[in-house]
């Protein structure tokens, strides 16, 4: 019988950690409209102009998150700085950000409707992340391929193979879509890791002080023949994000 994952209690940062997360989550939404707005114009400017206010934004966000709740945010491992495809576990809207600040030109495959929420779909639409309909099937897939290979160039495609966040300790699917990625565009895999949903979960409002990690686990090169190849790209990052959340569990004194 496999062990039982490590699986964050619902009561976990108790009351306390529902009151900092509503101050939290306020402030975080404030700051995006002020930061959004103003950085709409620079950000039309060229590129490097959209990840310096994605950047500043991100970087105003853990700041907050490290006074108001007491969490930091840490980048193991090398993030990838060339054209690439990275694979991630998916637990918290926190890894995105983590990852948009982490790499220096990303674009995310995304869910249609992301296009339509304000300033995060204006933001999306230019970094050139690729909105797909998940429900649409083999047409979500050509939809992601067709997008890709006009973004490929120097970019970090960042997809979520499991197509959505997933709590810890959750079972759910790997989706071939990154093997067909990989095997289109002949670009390395960098594979990510996550401990994010023990401190800023899927759902409700708490938040937990503690040590988010992203952790850059390793990198699969181009030309490898594809043939179990979803299983080992699940089974690396899975086991990653399993160390991670032991860590975390063993910080928080959850048995």
């Amino acid at each position: 019988m496999p062990a039982r994952k490590p699986t964050p209690p619902e009561s976990l940062g108790g009351p306390i950690g529902a009151i900092r997360g509503v101050i939290f989550i306020v402030a975080m939404y404030v700051l995006l409209v002020i930061v959004g707005v103003l950085g709409m114009i620079p950000s039309k400017i060229s590129p490097r102009w959209t990840m310096i206010v994605i950047h500043s934004y991100c970087d105003a966000v853990f700041w907050m998150l490290r006074v108001i709740v007491g969490t930091r945010v840490e980048i193991r491992g090398t993030p990838p700085d060339g054209p690439c495809i990275v694979a991630s576990k998916h637990q918290s809207f926190l890894d995105v950000m983590i990852l948009a600040r982490a790499l220096p030109r990303p674009a995310f495959v995304m869910k249609k409707s992301i296009r339509w929420v304000p300033v995060l779909g204006v933001y999306g639409e230019r970094t050139g992340s690729i909105a797909i309909d998940r429900r649409a099937g083999s047409e979500a897939v050509r939809t992601m391929l067709a997008g890709a290979e006009g973004q490929a160039a120097g970019r970090q495609i960042i997809i979520f193979p499991q197509g959505i966040r997933v709590p810890p300790g959750a079972d759910m699917p790997w989706r071939h879509g990154v093997v067909r990625l990989y095997s289109q565009l002949g670009q390395p895999i960098e594979m990510a890791a996550v401990n994010t949903g023990w401190f800023w979960p899927k759902t409700g409002i708490r938040r937990t002080p503690g040590t988010v990690v992203v952790e850059f686990i390793g990198r699969i090169e181009p030309g490898r023949d594809t043939d179990g190849l979803l299983d080992e790209i699940a089974g690396r990052i899975e086991a990653a994000s399993d160390r991670l959340a032991t860590e975390a569990a063993t910080a928080l004194g959850v048995g």
